[in-house]
This record gives C-alpha cells, sequence and structure tokens, in this order.
C-alpha cells in the first residue's frame, strides 16, 4: 500500500515563516458620514461669521448650495446608483465649500451650475468619494470662473456693503498697486473676515478655528497645511524681498482672500491628497509655491483654484514616493 504523507503546518519555531495571525483588533466605526459631519461642524464658526457679517444674503447661499446639490445627487443616484450614497454627507460639505467662495450676490441658476458641475462631474463621472482626481468643488468653481468672470466678482457683490473697511479684494489692489496696498488693509481686519472675499472663504481666524478641531480630530494631518504655509511663506519672502516695491509680504498673502481655506480645507481632502507623510508636505509645498508664481507672475489676482488643480494632478505622482518596508529581509 503506497505511504499517504500528511502536510504537516510549520509550527511557530519556524524561523523561515512569517506570523500572519489575527490580532485582537478593535473596530471604530467610523464611516464617510461621520467624517464628513465633522469636516461640516468645522465649516461653521466660518459659515456663522458669514452670516453674522452679511446677514440673508449669505444665509440664502449655503441654502441654495446645500439644496441643490443634495437633489442633483439624489437625482443621480436614481438613475445611475454607486456607492457614492447621497446619505454618506459628501455632497453636503461639497455644497457648504462651494458656498465659501461664491459672491453673496451669486445668482440662482449660477449656483445651480455650480452644484451640477460639482456634483455630476467632479464627483459622480469618476466613482463618487475616493475617485476623482481633482477636488470638485474647486473644479466648479474653475468653470463658474471662466464662464462668468462678472458675475464671479466679489468686489461688485460687496460694494453697497456699510463696512469701514477698503472695499476692494486685497489681492486685487495688489495687482494694480503692488506692495503699496498693503497700508489699505489693517491686519485685524482682515484676520477677522472684514474684506472684500467670497461668502466665507476670508473669515480667517474662524476658518483657522476650525481647522484646529480636525487637527485635534485628527481628521486631517498636519503636514499638508504646514507644507503649504512653507511653501507660500518662503516663495513670498522671496519674492518681496526681490522687489519689494511690487510683491507683498507673507502675511498680507496668508491672510488675503482664501488661502488659508485653501491651506486647511481644500488641499486636505482625502481623496486628492497624498496618503504618506513625506509625499504630503511636499504637497502642500508644491501647492505654497504654485499659488505665489501665478499670483506673482500671472494676471490671475488670487490662483486659488489654479494652484490647487495643478497640485491635485501631482499628487499621485508624488505618492509613488513610499517609505521603505523593512522586516523581511532575512525572508
Amino acid at each position: 500500500m503506497k505511504e499517504i504523507k500528511m502536510y504537516q503546518q510549520p509550527g511557530p519555531t519556524d524561523s523561515t515563516m512569517l506570523d500572519v495571525a489575527v490580532g485582537p483588533h478593535s473596530r471604530m466605526g467610523t464611516g464617510l458620514a461621520q467624517v464628513h459631519q465633522r469636516w461640516v461642524i468645522a465649516l461653521l464658526p466660518a459659515i456663522i461669521g458669514s452670516i453674522y457679517y452679511f446677514g440673508a444674503p449669505s444665509l440664502r447661499i449655503f441654502g441654495l448650495c446645500i439644496g441643490f446639490a443634495l437633489v442633483i445627487d439624489f437625482v443621480a443616484e436614481r438613475l445611475a446608483p454607486s456607492r457614492d450614497l447621497t446619505s454618506n454627507w459628501s455632497s453636503v460639505l461639497f455644497a457648504l465649500m462651494l458656498g465659501f467662495m461664491l459672491p453673496v450676490n451669486a445668482p440662482w441658476w449660477l449656483i445651480l451650475t455650480g452644484c451640477f458641475f460639482m456634483v455630476i462631474i467632479g464627483k459622480k463621472l469618476f466613482g463618487g468619494v475616493g475617485g476623482f482626481p481633482a477636488h470638485p468643488v474647486v473644479l466648479s468653481v474653475a468653470v463658474l470662473q471662466l464662464s462668468w468672470p462678472q458675475r464671479m466678482d466679489n468686489t461688485g457683490a460687496l460694494k453697497d456693503l456699510d463696512w469701514q473697511v477698503t472695499m476692494v479684494e486685497p489681492l486685487r489692489m495688489l495687482k494694480s498697486q503692488g506692495a503699496a496696498a498693503e497700508s489699505h488693509y489693517q491686519w485685524l481686519d482682515m484676520l477677522l473676515g472684514r474684506q472684500v472675499a467670497g461668502a466665507a472663504e476670508g473669515m480667517v481666524l474662524f476658518i483657522a478655528i476650525g481647522a484646529l478641531f480636525l487637527l485635534l480630530l485628527r481628521e486631517i494631518q498636519w503636514q499638508v497645511p504646514a507644507g503649504f504655509i512653507v511653501g507660500l511663506v518662503a516663495t513670498s519672502s522671496l519674492l518681496h524681498l526681490s522687489d519689494p516695491e511690487m510683491f507683498a509680504t507673507p502675511l498680507f498673502h496668508l491672510l488675503s482672500g482664501g488661502t488659508l481655506f485653501m491651506g486647511v480645507f481644500l488641499l486636505t481632502d482625502h481623496t486628492t491628497s497624498p496618503v504618506n507623510r513625506l509625499p504630503m508636505i511636499l504637497y502642500g509645498i508644491l501647492a505654497g509655491v504654485l499659488l505665489m508664481l501665478i499670483r506673482g507672475y500671472s494676471l490671475h489676482a488670487d490662483g486659488i483654484v489654479y494652484a490647487v488643480l495643478l497640485a491635485n494632478l501631482c499628487s499621485p505622482l508624488l505618492d509613488m514616493i513610499k517609505p521603505q518596508v523593512r522586516g523581511g529581509e532575512n525572508v
């Protein structure tokens, strides 16, 4: 009779095998909806500040953005079901972020168009959260700025506001007057959001509070905002030193418009930003450098939209820089 040899599984003392035993893992239960809800909470201080300053027009912007985005998302989900469910709160989050960057007098059709491009073209077309290569909100704002530049004019939207501040966008005046524009603005006003900008993107202090909330909950990593600030400050400092009469100081750029909003909310999106630590730092630095180069040498006064889109395109390449895996050299 032929002898049958039984296979014996290697024991724990076999030094040539890796131990892949299942450990006692704990499940946190944090889903997409909860993550996006935390981001929405982080946006609330700036939204409240915007409503306090602008009143009903600001409330109208955010209300229409949420309403249009949810309806479009729901209809799209009915027509083409996917894993990107309306209940994951991504459309609510993106709608609020879109409202941040719109002028307070934006007509309803402009908001509807922006929500359509944001939800359908920017998000759903690529499979939803986790699949899009560029930030849907930034892509939508880019389309609106290129198609209807007059309607995206923040200075024209706030020209009748009774504020004792310079009623021109800081970066627009910088483009026309050079570094002399800094003398027309008070740092405290800019910090508190008393400047011409989108509905809430200029609420610097309130955006910083929301960013601190996300950092404490570890919803975002510090590497991207830190790299962004380093890139912006370093580039703006070099430009200012090269021509002090033409280029403003780093502090002016950091407090102007939606600069901080870009660094802590737009760049840190989980889908479009790198996942490894060194790539995150490089990603932030690249975005800060691109923003300053666009502001300094292009016809665009701000450049946030194009800097974010260019950085998003570089994110997959940067994420190819991976830490070296150790521990299996002797296997």
